[in-house]
C-alpha cells in the first residue's frame, strides 16, 4: 500500500472545479421566464458581484513531490493555500468554493478593497510562499461575476481561470488591463505586457513586485495553537484531520491518526465538455440536465457520489469491474446524446470527507491520476483506465494499451477503443 501512495502522490496538481451543484430554483425561474437576455439579468441580479477575482495554481508540483508520501504532499500543498487565504482574509477577501486541489480562488468586493491594497497583500503573500517548497502562479482580474452554487461564473471568471491555470509561472502575478486601469499611473512601470496572451480579449501584465510597498510580512500568521476553521481556507477535510495534518511533523500520534482516514477505492472522474451557449443560464441549464442524466446512470451501480455538478463528476467504487462497466455506459450514453466527455479511472488510497455544509470531498493520488487521464488528454469521448485497475477479461478486446507522460510522470494502462 505504501508503494501506491508514493507513486501516485507525485500527481497532486488536479484541475478540479471548485463550484458545487447549480441551484435548481435558478433553473426553474429560467424555464418559467421568456428566456431572454432581460430575463437573465433579472434572475441573476441578486447574484451579481463586482470586484476582483484572484486565482492561483501550483507550479512544478509533480516534480517536487515525486517519491513523497500522500500525507506529505497534502501538507505541502496546504501551506501556500493557507498563506493566500490568510492574507486575503485580512483585507476582506472571501474564499470561493472548496479548495480540494492545489488551486485557490478568492473574491474581493470593489467597494471595500482597492487595486493597490489587493496587489500589496498578494505580493506579500507571494513573498512568504517563496520561502516554502511549493510555488504559485497567480492571476487577478477586476470585473462582473455571478456567484452561483459556491462558484463564480461568467465569461470574465472563465477568462481568469484559464490564464491562472495555464499561463502563469511560479512566483508570478499576472493582472488584467481592468486592474491596471484602477492603479495610479506611477505603478504602471511595474507592469510588463504579456504579449503571448494576445489570444484573449483582454490584455494581461506581469507585475514586478520585488520593490512593491514597504509593509511585507507585517501580518502575523497564526501559529499551530491558533488552528481553527475561522483562520484557514475552505478545506475539504474535517477539522480534526486538518489539525492533525498540520501537526504530523511534530506529533507521531497525529500521523497515526491520519493513517486511519485512508480507504482503498476505485475513482472514476468524468469531465463534461459543453457546447458554448449565448446566455449563461442556458449553459447552466445544460449542466443541470447532464448532471441529472449522469446521476441516473450512476445510481444503478451503487457508486458513491463525491462530486457531481454537471461539469465534473467524481465517483468512487469498491470493485474494478463495476467501475469499468459504469464508465463504458456513461461514455456510450453521452456520445449517443452528442455530449462530449472524457473519463479516467484509477485505484488507490483516498480520503473522503463529509463537508459541514453538506456534500462530500475527496483527496488522494487516485483522484489526481484519474484527472490526468481524463482532463489532460486532447481527445474527447475518451476512456482511459490506469494500470492500477483490472479490466474484466471479456472487456479487454475493446481496449488498447497506452503509455503517456503527464507532469513528468509515466502513466500506463488501457484506452477504450473508439
Amino acid at each position: 500500500m505504501d508503494r501506491k501512495r508514493k507513486i501516485i502522490a507525485s500527481l497532486a496538481d488536479l484541475k478540479q472545479d471548485i463550484a458545487g451543484p447549480i441551484p435548481v430554483d435558478i433553473i426553474s425561474k429560467w424555464y418559467q421566464s421568456g428566456k431572454t437576455s432581460h430575463d437573465q439579468r433579472l434572475i441573476l441580479e441578486p447574484l451579481e458581484r463586482h470586484g476582483y477575482l484572484v486565482s492561483t495554481d501550483s507550479s512544478g508540483l509533480s516534480r517536487l513531490t515525486a517519491g513523497r508520501s500522500l500525507l506529505e504532499v497534502m501538507e505541502l500543498v496546504s501551506r501556500p493555500k493557507e498563506v493566500v487565504y490568510a492574507y486575503g482574509k485580512q483585507i476582506g477577501g472571501q474564499g470561493v468554493g472548496v479548495w480540494a486541489a492545489d488551486n485557490t480562488e478568492m473574491f474581493y468586493p470593489a467597494d471595500k478593497v482597492s487595486a493597490e491594497q489587493l496587489l500589496d497583500r498578494m505580493a506579500a503573500a507571494q513573498k512568504v510562499i517563496h520561502q516554502g517548497e511549493v510555488q504559485l502562479g497567480m492571476g487577478i482580474h477586476k470585473g462582473k461575476f455571478w456567484e452561483i452554487g459556491q462558484g463564480f461564473f461568467g465569461e470574465e471568471a472563465e477568462l481568469l481561470e484559464a490564464v491562472a491555470e495555464d499561463f502563469t509561472e511560479a512566483k508570478e502575478i499576472v493582472v488584467s488591463e481592468n486592474l491596471k486601469e484602477e492603479l495610479d499611473a506611477k505603478f504602471h512601470r511595474l507592469l510588463k505586457h504579456r504579449e503571448d496572451l494576445s489570444q484573449f480579449q483582454k490584455q494581461f501584465f506581469t507585475v514586478d513586485y520585488d520593490d512593491w510597498g514597504q509593509d511585507f510580512h507585517t501580518f502575523k500568521f497564526p501559529d499551530s495553537e491558533q488552528l481553527n476553521q475561522q483562520h484557514f481556507y475552505p478545506f475539504p477535510f474535517s477539522s480534526d484531520f486538518f489539525v492533525a495534518l498540520k501537526q504530523m511533523h511534530l506529533l507521531p500520534e497525529a500521523r497515526e491518526k491520519l493513517e486511519g482516514y485512508f480507504s482503498d477505492k476505485v475513482v472514476l472522474l468524468v469531465k463534461i465538455y459543453h457546447k458554448k451557449e449565448r446566455l449563461l443560464l442556458d449553459q447552466l441549464t445544460d449542466w443541470v440536465v447532464v448532471n441529472a442524466i449522469l446521476n441516473e446512470i450512476v445510481v444503478k451501480y451503487k457508486a458513491e457520489v463525491i462530486k457531481s455538478n454537471g461539469d465534473l463528476g467524481i465517483f468512487v467504487m469498491d470493485e474494478d469491474n463495476e467501475a469499468v462497466e459504469l464508465a463504458e455506459e456513461i461514455l456510450q450514453y453521452m456520445k449517443k446524446n452528442d455530449d462530449q466527455v472524457s473519463i479516467g479511472i484509477a485505484r488507490g488510497d483516498v480520503l473522503i470527507f463529509n463537508l459541514d455544509g453538506g456534500g462530500k470531498e475527496i483527496a488522494g493520488g487516485a483522484v489526481n491520476v484519474a484527472s490526468k487521464i481524463s482532463e489532460d488528454v486532447p481527445e474527447r469521448n475518451s476512456l482511459y483506465v490506469e494500470s492500477s485497475v483490472d479490466i474484466p477479461v471479456h472487456h479487454l478486446a475493446q481496449y488498447d494499451k497506452f503509455v503517456m507522460e503527464k507532469s513528468q510522470v509515466i502513466l500506463n494502462g488501457w484506452r477504450f477503443r473508439q
